[in-house]
């Protein structure tokens, strides 16, 4: 069996590990090592670094794959205005709009009933009628538009603790790892 001289990658100590051998643990430092091989060089690369960088590329990975989840319900959400820009509904927002629609269909009732009270027509009585679909259809996307806006909010703080809760997991293991290393 022929040995090749390697030199650890922790500790720099020098090293004689099988020409085939793909894992070695240094026996000056206790590192476990994986050996790597090109036509020119041979080299190690400790392995618990390795699982490290898994471990951080696995957390990464989940947290951009909730952003990305998160971003595709946050599109569900919005709304868009005549000039194409979007919007989050807001509660606020919404109670401001159906105010406005409904307070117009009242004036709206209001002139028209003026205006067509002493019209000798039939027909026109039926003009005030618009104001109060105006003022029903307010109210109406007013309160579609509030429940659309509580539950953007609800999806928002569950996406918000997911995150949160991904993160702390992921600093928990990651100070658990370095107290059972040190």
């Amino acid at each position: 069996m022929r040995l090749e001289s390697i030199t650890c990658n922790s500790c720099g100590a020098p090293l004689e590990v099988p020409e085939g051998a793909n894992y070695v643990t240094c026996t000056h430092c206790d590192s476990r090592l994986a050996v790597h091989r090109t036509e020119s060089t041979r080299f190690t690369e400790v392995i618990d670094d390795l699982r490290e960088q898994v471990a951080k590329l696995t957390h990464q990975n989940e947290v951009e794959s909730l952003d990305r989840a998160w971003e595709v319900e946050r599109q569900s959400f919005l709304w868009t205005d005549k000039r194409g820009h979007t919007h989050v509904p807001t509660r606020t927002g919404t109670m401001i709009g159906g105010l406005m629609v409904s307070g117009f269909g009242v004036l709206w009732t209001i002139f028209a009933a003026g205006i067509t009270s002493g019209s000798p027509f039939a027909v026109a009585k039926l003009f005030p009628l618009f104001g109060i679909l105006f003022v029903v259809g307010g109210i109406a996307s007013s309160v579609y538009a509030y429940r659309k806006a509580e539950q953007y909010e609800q999806a928002h703080r569950r996406y918000r603790q997911q995150r949160a809760k991904l993160l702390r997991d992921f600093n928990e293991d990651d100070s658990t790892e370095l107290q059972f290393n040190q």
